[in-house]
């Protein structure tokens, strides 16, 4: 049974069948509901497969560290099937390569994967494991078979297959027991589920309960609708299975979608009584009562919000809540979450009630948390599309015998537009990227040319101040330093030395309003020398900075904006050589000095845990190394005496890892966003004027724009030079 335990949840809530599954594409989430015959769970949104830009999950290892499912080959087109871990990593299962395949379930570690594929002419259910990769299970003597769940040790696969022709065509459930030899004569690990009846024709399986016992399914003949069963399999090696008839509301059809941990109670729904409608509602059977409708009194019409029809999707695990969808009287269908207490109440008022306030029309809800508090589904955004969401109440607590607590403790109640959440978690990523422009900005910035390249002053030694300030437009973050340093000329005047020290900061917007800011400071050296009789100036210009970050991380509850705030820290590294050719060229008065440029860089952010808003997150430590490489040109114009003019136009390159978004959150569910390597290629071009007031004492103004790239889009310093 692939469900999914979330994260760190306080009582170990697992969330039951149908949970959507999150499936990143770039920067677009889509949500899609897994099928009726496989639980599943919300686990890791994932960037697009290396061989696909087109993904599907279906089912979650119990342990949530694994995540199953489809990923459309680009070349072929066909699905593949997949499995990906917690950090994003994939692997093919190995299906035949002619077929479409599909994963229908994971074990509770991962280690175990079911599924299925396409060929008309083949077996297709199979078993993946780590060790022995993929394994067809073969049929019941027939061409096909179909893998729809495991159990939690990965032992009992069950699903579909066809019987041997001699006995018709026609499928039959199926129980494949890992090392048994009583199966069919063709297949000793593959049991055949009875049917309950000869008269039954068509048979589907859904799930199986976690330690293997119980199969839910239904069947039905050509005179009858479907029927809901539940089979007791732990007998079927000695060829024993028992099943329990769940019975209907009065109608024809049942089906059951979902069965609780002991097996007890089973939800779905069923048709009521042709004279009253005969339309689908929601039903609880409950093995053992006596208080359902009158002609089977252990089924209960769980009714509508309203409307005429309902239907059930899930149970939690000690089958309190149910959860599914419902028509109110305006014939529009709801969300809804029931419990015995209450009754059903759409899942929107559920919310209102914990004084959420909601503005989207909640469709369906999928899952349901062990617990009962957390409710997954699909709601429709105002553009009209249909996007995954998770719904939490959390209980009002006790008394708090702290006379100090936490103002703003979190997680708390509120409500996921699960697309949007995730790219406000992307987006926390982007301090990395704040962090990683302020570790380059002193040597693209303020010192964009070696010290020896400033206007020559009397004096061996000379002191600095200068302001640099920068924006980048593709991230909406702004930057600024102020330096202040100091050089000495050594060797004759063929080498200077210099050191400085200062404060940098940047500041950043993110969606729905909210924001990051970093302030530090870094210290930064620089070594030039011209060797004699050569037209070259060689320089290292190194920095070492360390930055301080609040962000405030703002995302959609319902109708509100809730935010939830960290802090965290980041240290940084860059160092840089050049040579520049010294008047390669002179036309006139301008000289033509081209050059070229190497650096590295290296930023660790620290992990960091938000509070505050429903759902806080915890974010984990990255650490992000980059290589930068330049080529270009300064041509240098002598105005006049005082003054010259530097125009610059140079081409970068810079490579490394991207800022990667990985966590949890807090209670919920596993993120891994983002990350891998990155490459830009951009250009640059600026202008400086250099100003001698006298033969001690100047003054420079520079400007930068650059495309869209590592560098600021556009950027600007002010700077006074003293030689004494």
């Amino acid at each position: 049974m692939s469900v999914r335990a979330l994260g760190a949840a306080p009582h170990g809530s697992r969330v039951r069948r149908g949970l959507t599954a999150a499936v990143l594409l770039g920067t677009t989430a889509l949500i899609g509901v897994s099928g009726a015959a496989a639980q599943s769970g919300l686990d890791i949104v994932h960037p697009e497969s290396p061989f696909s830009t087109e993904v599907f999950f279906s089912a979650i290892s119990g342990d949530g560290r694994y995540i199953g499912g489809s990923a459309v080959s680009d070349a072929s087109g066909l699905a593949r099937a997949s499995r990906w871990d917690r950090a994003a990593g994939i692997v093919d299962l190995g299906s035949n390569p002619g077929a479409n395949s599909y994963v229908a379930g994971l074990s509770q570690d991962g280690s175990v994967v079911v599924g299925y594929s396409s060929f008309n002419l083949m077996p297709g259910a199979f078993r993946w494991t780590e060790d022995g990769g993929i394994e067809y299970i073969g049929s019941l003597g027939g061409s096909r078979s179909w893998a729809t769940d495991v159990s939690d040790d990965g032992n009992i696969v069950v699903g579909l297959a066809r019987i041997d022709p001699a006995r018709g065509y026609a499928d039959r459930g199926f129980v494949w027991i890992k090392d048994a030899t009583t199966g069919v004569a063709s297949n000793p690990q593959m049991h055949e589920l009875p049917r309950t009846s000869m008269s039954m024709l068509s048979v589907e399986i859904g799930g199986i309960s976690g330690n293997g016992r119980y199969v839910i399914g239904r069947e039905t003949d050509v005179f009858n609708g479907w029927q809901a069963f539940r089979y007791d399999v732990s007998g079927i090696q000695d060829g024993v299975v028992s099943h329990v008839a769940l019975g209907h509301l009065g109608g024809y059809l049942a089906s059951g979608e979902d069965i609780s941990d002991d097996g007890s109670v089973i939800v779905g729904y069923s048709q009521i009584d042709l004279d009253l409608g005969g339309y689908n509602r929601a039903f609880r059977w409950v093995e053992g009562a006596t208080g359902g409708i009158a002609s089977n009194p252990q089924m209960y019409d769980l009714g509508t919000l309203g409307g005429d029809s309902s239907w059930a999707t899930a149970v939690s695990g000690d089958g309190a809540v149910v959860v599914g969808r419902a028509t109110d009287a305006d014939d529009v269908t709801h969300a809804f979450r029931w419990e015995e207490d209450q009754g059903m109440l759409s899942v929107a008022d559920w919310l209102r009630e914990a004084g959420v306030t909601v503005d989207r029309a909640l469709a369906d809800a999928t899952g349901v948390s062990d617990d009962g508090n957390v409710v997954v589904g699909v709601m429709w955004t105002e553009d009209g599309r249909r996007v995954g969401y998770i719904a939490r109440v959390v209980p009002e607590p006790g008394p708090n015998p702290n006379p100090n607590p936490n103002p703003n403790p979190g997680p708390g109640s509120g409500i996921m537009d699960v697309e949007a959440y995730q790219r406000t978690l992307h987006g926390a990523a982007s301090i990395a990227h704040a962090g990683e422009f302020l570790s380059w900005l002193p040597l693209n910035g303020a010192h964009h040319r070696p010290l020896m390249l400033a206007p020559s002053l009397s004096g061996d030694m000379c002191a600095w101040a200068t302001g640099d300030f920068g924006y980048h437009d593709g991230t909406s973050t702004g930057l600024g330093l102020a330096e202040a340093g100091a050089c000495v000329a050594r060797a004759g005047g063929s080498v200077r030395l210099g050191g400085a020290v200062a404060p940098s900061r940047s500041w950043q917007e993110l969606a729905f309003g909210g924001s990051s800011r970093m302030a530090g400071q870094y210290v930064l050296g620089e070594a030039d020398w011209r060797p004699d009789g050569t037209p070259l100036l060689l320089s290292v210009t190194g920095m070492l900075g360390g930055w301080s970050a609040d962000i405030d991380r703002a995302y959609s509850n319902g109708a509100a904006t809730a935010i939830s705030s960290g802090q965290t820290g980041l240290a940084g590294a860059a160092v840089r050589v050049r040579a520049d050719w010294l008047e390669a060229a002179v036309i006139g008065n301008t000289s033509i000095n081209p050059w070229v440029s190497l650096g590295a860089g290296r930023l660790h952010v620290d992990g960091y845990t938000e509070s505050g808003g429903p759902f806080p997150a915890v974010f984990s430590p990255q650490t992000l190394s980059h290589v930068d490489a330049r080529l270009g040109v300064t041509a240098i114009t002598e105005l006049s005496a005082q003054t010259r003019l530097s125009t610059t136009f140079e081409v970068a390159h810079r490579s490394g890892d991207a800022p990667a978004a990985a966590g949890n959150v807090i209670g919920l569910f596993d993120f891994s966003l983002g990350g891998g390597n990155s490459s830009s290629t951009w250009v640059r071009i600026g202008a400086e004027l250099d100003h001698k007031i006298n033969d001690n004492v100047s003054l420079s103004g520079s400007l930068h724009a650059a495309t869209q790239g590592r560098d600021a889009s556009l950027a600007g310093s002010l700077g006074v030079k003293a030689a004494f």
